[in-house]
């Protein structure tokens, strides 16, 4: 059975919340490339519609597979096609060590060595049957680990986010879309590192701000009791 998700749509992406406490940092993530195992190949379906500029083909292939199990549309929703390639797209705007850590942690879901430790399988994800698949996610939402109920996590967010940003599910959830006054897809990506943030709706700028909010009193009002009054 596919797996169900709230039409809510997911929590926003972040490297925060995917390596929050670095909980997908550390050498167990190695092991979704070590040994005999670890080589076994991806079963990829459909190519990529457009140049990946993060993933892998087997990558981008796990991610798809990865969707079709975590997300089941309505027979009247809009179709999965191009989950994968969004996903790619999001990570793209993240900075280098996040896109490190997914592309880690989808090797590690991925594998037939992480399958065989944690679940005694030998067969990778991608060629398991639906109904496997959906037992391995159970196993990592489940988990006792931590590390693979994190992984879990940010996999399934990961999903949702490369189907959420499709315009027609807005359309289909009668979302407007985000406020046009302070949304702009074309604004330069700022990713700290000491450097000012690009100018763009929604940015602070003190010298604009002057004037708009009342002063406060320097003493607050008491009531009989000595409290603050509301």
């Amino acid at each position: 059975m596919t797996m169900q998700t709230s039409a809510s749509g997911p929590p926003p992406l972040s490297r925060r919340s995917l390596i929050k406490r670095g909980l997908l940092g550390g050498g167990i993530l190695l092991l979704g490339g070590a040994g005999f195992l670890g080589m076994r190949s991806t079963r990829r379906g459909k190519a990529p519609p457009r140049p990946l500029s993060v993933l892998g083909e087997d990558e981008y292939a796990v991610v798809e597979a990865l969707a079709a199990r975590i997300i089941a549309p309505a027979k009247d929703a809009p179709p999965l096609d191009e989950v994968a390639w969004n996903v790619d797209q999001l990570l793209a705007a993240a900075d280098p060590s996040a896109q490190k850590e997914v592309k880690q942690l989808i090797g590690l879901f991925e594998s037939a060595l992480a399958g065989f430790l944690f679940g005694g399988r030998i067969t990778p994800f991608t060629r398991l049957e639906p109904d496997e698949q959906d037992q391995v996610l159970r196993e990592w939402q489940q988990s006792r680990l931590l590390l693979r109920r994190t992984g879990f996590t940010a996999l399934k967010t990961l999903a949702l986010a490369g189907y959420y940003s499709f315009s027609s599910t807005w359309a289909y959830m009668k979302y407007p879309g985000p406020p046009k006054d302070f949304h702009d897809p074309s604004a330069a990506v700022w990713k700290g590192g000491g450097q000012p943030r690009p100018d763009s709706p929604g940015v602070f700028k003190a010298e604009e701000s002057e004037g708009t909010f009342p002063e406060v009193e320097a003493a607050t009002a008491t009531d009989a009791g000595g409290r603050h009054a509301p």
